[in-house]
């Protein structure tokens, strides 16, 4: 049975300090999104992990899906051999997530299908040896993610958000956005807040929750990139309530009052750039 893995939104995010271990502290409000790959796993009699895909680029030992099953397989001592194949639907390098959430889709039924039994913060340990942004895939619902990604505390009453994204179709590696975040050190004004934010979401005020959207890579992205720019332009000129970069990028997405306003927008914009989706926050 293939598993849905799905992609993330940043409805804030803000970098701290970079740590000697390379990474740095950030304080985000992630949300799942409605776009998933599809992953399917199966046992196989020998005692090897064959990773495959639709995606031929992501076919070897440094995707993180193959870095996470032989961490569990070594840490706990697997005799057990494991096909994993990955139909790719999320953009790579896009700012939504899309390599992280399919390790943590792997930890999850890896945990299951090998009778691990290791509960959440264990899983949670693991993913965050994977990347930053792993620990986030192994709950549910829209969560405040702290520290180095590894401090997760969920926001309850998360709801539905009509949603416009778009991919301009090229990449932005995290990498990148964060040497040059750290060489410019942006100064960044913003009414945007955080806890705000938080509220919005527990009472399920959209326009609050567009009022409060923030990230810190977007001077960054932007100023490199001048069509982000020009796409977040474009949302807001087709009724978004408002719009902003993903991740690390180059993905914008816009956020809108309902379904109807949405699809009107997607359906506007659809052939205007590589990769453009109509979706919602689950």
């Amino acid at each position: 049975m293939p598993i849905p893995s799905y992609a993330k939104i940043n409805l804030f995010l803000k970098i701290g300090r970079k740590l000697g271990s390379g990474y740095h502290q950030i304080q985000s409000v992630m949300q799942k999104i409605e776009l998933s790959d599809s992953i399917t796993i199966e046992p196989i009699n020998e005692d090897k992990i064959i990773v495959e895909s639709t995606n031929k680029e992501i076919e070897n030992e440094s995707n993180l899906v193959y870095k996470v099953a032989m961490l569990l397989k070594k840490r706990y001592k697997a005799r057990h051999g494991v096909r994993i194949f990955i139909e790719k639907n999320v953009p790579l390098e896009a700012g939504l997530g899309g390599g992280s959430s399919n390790a943590a889709t792997v930890l999850l039924n890896l945990n299951k299908l090998w009778g691990l039994k290791l509960k959440e913060s264990q899983l949670i340990g693991l993913a965050a040896q994977i990347g930053s942004d792993v620990p986030f895939f192994i709950g549910e619902n829209a969560a405040l993610v702290e520290g180095i990604g590894d401090k997760i505390k969920r926001i309850k009453k998360s709801f539905s958000i009509n949603i416009v994204l778009i991919n301009p179709g090229f990449r932005v590696s995290t990498r990148w956005a964060y040497s040059t975040f750290d060489r410019q050190r942006p100064r960044i004004k913003t009414k945007a807040d955080m806890k705000n934010l938080i509220k919005a979401i527990e009472k399920k005020d959209i326009k609050e929750i567009a009022n409060n959207l923030h990230n810190d890579f977007e001077p960054i992205v932007t100023k490199k990139y001048k069509v982000i720019s020009e796409i977040r332009s474009n949302l807001l000129r087709n009724d978004a309530l408002n719009a902003s970069v993903s991740g690390s990028g180059p993905t914008v997405f816009g956020i809108f009052n309902s379904i109807y306003e949405a699809r009107e927008a997607f359906f506007k914009i659809q052939y205007d750039y590589p990769f453009v989706f109509l979706t919602k926050t689950i």
